[in-house]
């Protein structure tokens, strides 16, 4: 019976120790991972939150700034007026205000101006008379001047019925006029940048006037025909055409004379006398193609 005991035992030791090995394999051989593949225990399940409502009190990134209040309007201020520049300050040279002398002026020498109507087709010829002054007004043996100061000019057109004259000036002038018949209207025209007086004052004695001391612009400047510069052709025969038009005239039936220092002006029909000295004549075709430039 002990011997089977023995035996048996034996027998059990040689199979554990057979086995032992087997069984390492079995539990740490990945290949096989008996304890990789234990179930592992599952993760406990978290409870869900149910997202809280929030309110502009509780969420501060929720809360909205309220809109700033407009500012009360302002009662806005009339703007300011432009200055007002007086003729005598205009080119920033000081000199007395004498805006209410050429507003008289102007008054009264448009008192003396015909009707465009009766100016137009007035005239079959029209000369425009260049006055150049090189002496001082009161130089010795220079005429006398006028109350203002102004030089005097006597313009005769008596022996020249069917002629108009246009007189261009940079100085004051005081005009006279001689006509046949004496009533004639717009015999006379002015265009300069100064002032300038017409001693007869009877209603319908100018054609007209352009001065700069009364407001025009771009008055005609004295034109050199012999040396005339773009700038002067161009305000010469745009004052030019004007006149044409005034007068109801073709450009080809005007003639431009340039005259220093004179002081009578007289037409006997297509001639020119005068006292002065003539500097230059451009008449006809010539003048039509000098403003075609």
């Amino acid at each position: 019976m002990l011997n089977r005991i023995l035996q048996g035992a034996v027998g059990v030791a040689a199979l554990a120790a057979v086995a032992s090995p087997i069984v390492l394999i079995l539990l740490l051989d990945p290949r096989i991972g008996v304890l990789v593949h234990r179930a592992r225990p599952e993760p406990e399940p978290v409870a869900a939150v149910a997202p809280q409502e929030t309110s502009p009190e509780t969420c501060a990134p929720c809360r909205t700034t309220p809109p700033p209040e407009p500012e009360p309007a302002r009662p806005s201020s009339p703007p300011e007026p432009p200055p007002v520049l007086r003729p005598a300050l205009s080119d920033g040279i000081a000199a007395p205000d004498v805006a209410g002398e050429r507003e008289a002026q102007r008054a009264q020498l448009l008192r003396v101006t015909a009707h465009p109507d009766r100016v137009s087709g007035s005239a079959a010829w029209l000369d425009l008379i260049g006055l150049l002054y090189t002496r001082p007004r009161d130089a010795e043996g220079a005429p006398p001047l006028d109350p203002n100061g102004y030089r005097r000019v006597r313009i005769d057109l008596a022996q020249a019925p069917d002629r108009a004259l246009v007189v261009l000036a940079d100085q004051p002038l005081a005009l006279s006029l001689a006509v046949s018949p004496p009533d004639r209207a717009g015999a006379l025209g002015v265009e300069t940048r100064a002032a300038f007086t017409v001693a007869e004052g009877r209603p319908g004695l100018l054609g007209g006037f352009r001065s700069a001391a009364l407001g025009a612009p771009k008055v005609a400047p004295l034109l050199d025909t012999l040396r005339p510069g773009p700038d002067g052709i161009r305000t010469f025969c745009a004052a030019l055409r004007l006149w044409a038009g005034q007068y109801g005239l073709p450009v080809a039936r005007l003639r431009y004379t340039l005259l220093e220092n004179a002081a009578q002006v007289r037409l006997e029909g297509d001639r020119l006398l005068t006292d002065g000295t003539a500097r230059g004549r451009v008449a006809g075709r010539r003048l039509a193609a000098l403003c075609r430039q």
